[in-house]
């Protein structure tokens, strides 16, 4: 892969009233003409993203939201967008003018990122007073209004706070000056110094990757799961070894010593735990997501729930991205036939992909959610939360088809000492 996954960086997002300057801030901050910009409100509909590096935090998305006050039409289902940004984010950025005070719906905003977590810096686009029709000395005293004393006071904020002149929007040194004030902040529930592998793999060891090849495979390229586990074990200077289910046999034949682990494809447990020999660890790229994006703990919890489903139990399934479905889509259509297969029958299935993700999910008796590749950590420990806070079992593909297949003892053994503790 050329480029960092998306659900890799840290996500940054620009909050703000209606021609507050959050565009044109990000369009200089990027150095691209990211959002449109204009004087019209409302300019900003749905949310607007772009990658980049902001360094010392590395890769980041940087996330346009259309303005807070937002009164058309469609403002009300806009502001929903931008309350599920709100629950994605690592960092957020909220502009205000220097010539308009804080207004109710801004302390709503802020306040809602502070209930939420997300470390806030406030950017105070400095207005001229001519195009207002504003004295000098009543664009001062908005300016220093809006100043820090001000922000503390009302907000509770005591985190970054600039103001940004209308020249700083051409001036290289302040956009550099901005980029480094935002690379200073520590960001919420990013990945740090945790690893897909943590503690699984060193130099030297050899670690086989069992990769199915059917008609779900992305043409020509492997699944993010599977790059991002090879590209792990090249930087540990380690042996990644690769192949389809049936050649696993030759493959562990053919090395001089075992292998340190297998890790295969879910949708394969049952097979290569059979050509597996039990002296060799073997789990899955599911069960390594969800221990690395989120708490395997409450995952493997959950798997209880499994034996008290009967005809009519509500089950949610839950992709954490949008594809077109296949005739043998995992979710859509294995795990249901799965279910099937052990005597789960008559169960009322629903589906969900994407960001979309009930905020209510007392209703069902179990959530089944991939291994979420495509998501952030933030938003997959959010579900997780959501689940356990109302009471509902979560568990994920690779959880959920080890413990069908009576497997998952084994598949969740290489971490044993961190379930316990």
């Amino acid at each position: 892969m050329e480029q960092t996954p998306k659900a890799n960086r840290i996500h940054i997002a620009f909050f703000g009233r209606c021609n507050a300057g959050k565009s044109t801030l990000i369009n200089m901050l990027t150095d691209q003409p990211v959002s449109l910009v204009s004087d019209v409100a409302g300019t900003t509909t749905d949310p607007v993203s772009k990658a980049m590096e902001i360094l010392p935090l590395g890769p980041v998305v940087i996330t346009d939201t259309a303005g807070i006050d937002d009164t058309t039409e469609l403002g009300a289902l806009r502001m929903e967008k931008t309350e599920e940004v709100v629950k994605k984010i690592n960092l957020a950025v909220y502009v205000l003018r220097t010539d308009e005070e804080p207004t109710s719906d801004d302390m709503h905003w802020l306040g809602l990122l502070k209930q939420n977590n997300v470390p806030i810096a406030l950017f105070i686009n400095e207005i001229n007073a001519a195009p207002n029709n504003l004295t000098e000395s009543k664009a001062s005293v908005g300016r220093d209004k809006l100043g820090e004393r001000y922000i503390v006071d009302h907000t509770g904020l005591s985190d970054l706070v600039t103001v940004i002149g209308s020249a700083d929007f051409t001036s290289d040194a302040k956009r550099l000056e901005l980029l480094d004030l935002l690379g200073g902040l520590t960001p919420l529930d990013v990945e740090g110094e945790q690893t897909l592998l943590q503690g699984l793999v060193e130099e030297g060891d050899t670690i086989i990757l069992v990769c199915p090849i059917d008609s779900a495979a992305p043409k020509g390229r492997l699944i993010l799961p599977q790059v991002q586990t090879i590209r792990e074990i090249l930087d540990h200077k380690g042996l990644a070894l690769v192949c389809q289910t049936e050649e696993l046999p030759a493959m562990i034949h053919s090395l001089k010593n075992p292998p340190k682990m297998v890790i295969c494809d879910s949708q394969a447990f049952d097979r290569v735990d059979e050509l597996t020999p039990d002296s060799i660890p073997l789990t899955s790229f599911s069960i390594l997501m969800a221990r690395f994006k989120g708490k395997l703990q409450d995952l493997v919890a959950g798997v209880k729930a499994i034996k008290n489903l009967k005809a009519g139990s509500k089950v949610l399934i839950s992709e954490g991205c949008t594809h077109r479905r296949q005739c043998d889509d995992i979710g859509t259509v294995k795990i249901p036939n799965l279910l099937k297969k052990q005597g789960y029958t008559d169960l009322q299935l629903e589906f969900t992909s994407g960001g979309a993700f009930p905020k209510d999910v007392s209703q069902y008796d179990l959530i089944i959610h991939c291994g979420a590749c495509m998501l952030t950590r933030r938003e997959v420990l959010r579900r997780i939360e959501c689940a356990v806070v109302q009471g509902t079992p979560i568990v994920n593909y690779g959880v959920l088809i080890a413990a069908l297949h009576g497997i998952l003892e084994r598949a969740i053994s290489p971490f044993v000492d961190e379930l316990e503790g």
